[in-house]
């Protein structure tokens, strides 16, 4: 799998619902690893993963990663692999001072779960696990796939998990500048960047709601400053919170006040990535986001739990992996930097993302019959507050999972086909570039594809409705309650034009509703009026980037 000449990234994830995204992330690329020389594989997985050897001298592929959490989030798994992890249990004899001056004391051992039991005693059958995901998933942990690198796992000491303790962007600021993180993290980080031949930049997962804000933020500025690469962010939002699950008015009125915090929260995150970050994409599967995440986005045969994080993170994390495809090929012809470049002219340095999942091909049909039936916009935008429109647009789109048998009809059996226009293209991405260049206006389209479908056999949720056959193709009859669907076509969008402007002025216009002197969490860490009205200026000021007068 070692290519030297490829451009290596770095993958950073920051909170607990950006783990939740990225373990799925995770999961279905490790899930799509093909080890038959005869296989085609078009990814190039030595762009976010890497070689390495453990203390037993077997080799390991691990992802290129550091992920951060609080104390109490990360469930069994421990702070290192078990690729590498030394089980041993602690002795008194271990340390050197008398035995009666030895006080051990140990946390409860939580047991695993029957899938992560699976992990490690593997089934030859590959049956599927009896665990019921939906019910008994608490933590990322309880679904991962993946076995880590013993630098990826960094908890908070500081503060525990569920304790709504960790909740304002300058907590996360104040946290960098201590001695775990903007010393002991960023050694880490160069470990990785030294190890790369090539290092292109890093793609960064954050919570933007929390302290997780401003302690990822911190990181990517001096990533900014020490390397000047291109890095890509992804702030990340629920669709659902826990203390919406309120039992009484002043749970009621306190859940309130967790909304404002949380868009304050947004406000100074989005301020810092538009200086810091080479492009940033706000994702959601709720329509709204801010003070609250609103309904959840729909899908065409999908149902899902919005309150469920191991169910809206398997959505997000399909679209991040097939959005990231147009860098990690084997072509090499396309990068990170590339991306970036085109959908930050004019200081637009947010963009918006969008996501069919899964793309519905017919069992029976081909893509062209596909496109010239579709209704309504080709994807569903996952970036809240944003209208997503047909004109004065740059997009950028990945298809995967189509096959080029599946294009068209040969001639001699094209029946009606032969007569659209369409069927004159040669392959997927011309035939979709066609489509796009009818359906949209004054608009920069590029459109990439790739054969590989999106894994989506277990752990991935079970949300597809009972029409989507095991290769995501979609049934005219149900099909056998006893058959999972393993994989998926899948098509996103990545988007830069006016909508960007009304996401970015209905959060301007709920920030500049609150009273910062009542978060007295903020003033405590130096926060007063004017540096609040230093980000409402700058908000305000960004939105105007994304006027028509400033297209192109």
């Amino acid at each position: 799998m070692n290519s030297n000449s490829t451009g290596k990234l770095l993958t950073l994830q920051f909170g607990h619902y950006s783990n939740f995204v990225g373990t799925h992330w995770w999961n279905v690329q490790e899930k799509s690893f093909q080890y038959s020389v005869d296989s085609k594989q078009d990814i190039n997985h030595d762009v976010l993963f890497r070689d390495g050897i453990n203390a037993k001298g077997l080799e390991t592929y691990t992802p290129r990663l550091l992920l951060v959490d609080l104390k109490g989030s990360s469930g069994v798994l421990p702070a290192a692999s078990d690729l590498y992890d030394d089980t041993s249990e602690f002795q008194t004899d271990d340390v050197q001072w008398d035995a009666d001056r030895v006080e051990v004391k140990s946390e409860e051992k939580l047991e695993k779960n029957k899938f992560q039991e699976k992990l490690d005693n593997p089934d030859p059958n590959n049956e599927q696990t009896e665990f019921d995901f939906d019910k008994n998933v608490k933590v990322w942990s309880d679904y991962l796939y993946s076995r880590f690198h013993p630098r990826t796992l960094n908890l908070v000491k500081d503060y525990q998990h569920n304790s709504n303790s960790f909740n304002s962007f300058h907590m996360g600021n104040k946290l960098w500048h201590t001695d775990q993180f903007q010393d002991e993290f960023m050694d880490k980080i160069r470990n990785y960047v030294e190890e790369c031949d090539y290092f292109q930049g890093c793609q960064v997962l954050l919570d933007a709601f929390d302290g997780f804000s401003g302690l990822a933020t911190s990181c990517i500025e001096d990533l900014h400053d020490e390397y000047g690469r291109s890095i890509i962010a992804f702030p990340l939002i629920p669709s659902f919170y826990e203390d919406y699950n309120h039992k009484n008015e002043e749970q009621r009125m306190q859940s309130i006040k967790y909304d404002s915090n949380r868009v304050l929260n947004f406000a100074f995150c989005f301020d810092t990535l538009r200086e810091v970050s080479s492009l940033f994409v706000p994702l959601c599967t709720g329509e709204k986001g801010w003070r609250q995440p609103g309904n959840e986005r729909e899908f065409n045969h999908i149902q899902y739990n919005p309150e469920l994080y191991y169910h809206s993170g398997a959505i997000l994390a399909a679209a991040l992996d097939t959005i990231s495809l147009k860098y990690r090929l084997k072509s090499g012809n396309y990068t990170l930097k590339d991306l970036c470049k085109d959908l930050s002219h004019n200081n637009r340095i947010a963009a918006a993302a969008s996501l069919t999942l899964p793309f519905s091909l017919n069992s029976d049909s081909d893509l062209i019959q596909c496109l010239d039936n579709w209704e309504g916009p080709l994807t569903r935008c996952i970036t809240p507050n944003c209208t997503l429109g047909s004109e004065r647009m740059v997009q950028l789109y990945t298809l995967r999972g189509i096959k080029e048998e599946r294009l068209k009809k040969p001639l001699s059996k094209a029946g009606p086909q032969k007569d659209l226009p369409a069927y004159k293209c040669k392959n997927v991405e011309e035939m979709l570039k066609f489509y796009l260049s009818c359906t949209t206006s004054l608009s920069l389209n590029d459109v990439t594809t790739v054969t590989n479908s999106l894994n989506v056999g277990e752990p991935y949720p079970k949300i597809f409705d009972e029409f989507v056959g095991s290769d995501g193709s979609i049934l005219g009859n149900p099909r056998s309650s006893y058959i999972d669907v393993q994989s998926v076509p899948v098509l996103t969008g990545l988007h830069s034009g006016s909508g960007l402007g009304e996401m970015l002025e209905t959060l301007l216009n709920e920030t500049k509703r609150i009273n910062i002197s009542r978060f007295h969490h903020f003033s405590d860490l130096g926060v007063d009026k004017d540096s609040f009205m230093d980000t409402v200026h700058n908000l305000n000021n960004f939105k105007e980037c994304y006027e028509e007068s400033y297209y192109l």
